[in-house]
């Protein structure tokens, strides 16, 4: 994961899945100084990008970005099964949370670079991703850094995959096997954002 944070989430989205080469984007971007135009037609006219992948890549971004209408933190869940990920995003939403919703590591890992993306205040983390899978993702993860420090709540059928991570000093908030209720999880989510929010307490004189 690069240290950069140099490209707005459409162009990381993009990049992120081999759609076009970063070459592509700064000529892109570089015509969009001259001509004001939208980064995305841009790139259809060059002819990096066909309209239908725009689309879906514009798709992606409105997922990931979350219901501006909600104004709290913003949870960043990560989850290749569409139908888990709205299921997810639909319950922390109902809780008042902005979320994004991140269909493979490619996809999160632009929410996460993107600079006109909030950062996540936390990772809902499944492990069955498609690419590398979940714990290599969150190795990743823990190895940047950037963003060694978010927070992230692994939820996921494979509970055998816990002591993998334990072994791997890899430190996660909570791990929540699949199924878990809506009430176990928003009281986790509750409890990781709040705990984070604390100030530490002050060590008493001696």
């Amino acid at each position: 994961m690069s240290e950069q944070r140099e490209f707005a989430l459409l162009g990381q989205l993009l990049l992120a899945n081999e759609t076009i080469t970063e070459e592509d984007l700064h000529e892109a971007l570089r015509r969009q100084r001259l001509t004001s135009e939208h980064i995305g037609q841009i790139l259809v006219d060059m002819g990096a990008l066909a309209p239908r992948q725009l689309e879906r890549a514009l798709h992606a971004q409105r997922r990931l970005r979350g219901d501006p209408a909600q104004n709290r933190q913003y949870v960043l869940v990560v989850d290749d099964d569409p139908e888990v990920g709205a299921l997810l995003g639909d319950i922390l939403e109902g809780a008042g949370y902005r979320v994004g919703v991140a269909a493979d590591e490619g996809e999160a890992v632009a929410a996460i670079m993107a600079p006109d993306c909030d950062w996540p205040a936390l990772i809902v983390l499944d492990l069955g991703l498609p690419r590398y899978g979940g714990v290599e993702f969150l190795t990743i993860l823990r190895r940047n850094g950037l963003t060694s420090r978010i927070p992230v709540v692994v939820l996921t059928g494979r509970p055998d995959l816990e002591s993998d991570i334990r072994d791997r000093g890899l430190e996660i908030s909570e791990f929540l096997a699949k199924p878990v209720s809506a009430r176990k999880l928003l009281a986790v989510v509750d409890s990781v954002l709040r705990s984070r929010a604390e100030p530490a307490p002050t060590p008493a004189p001696q």
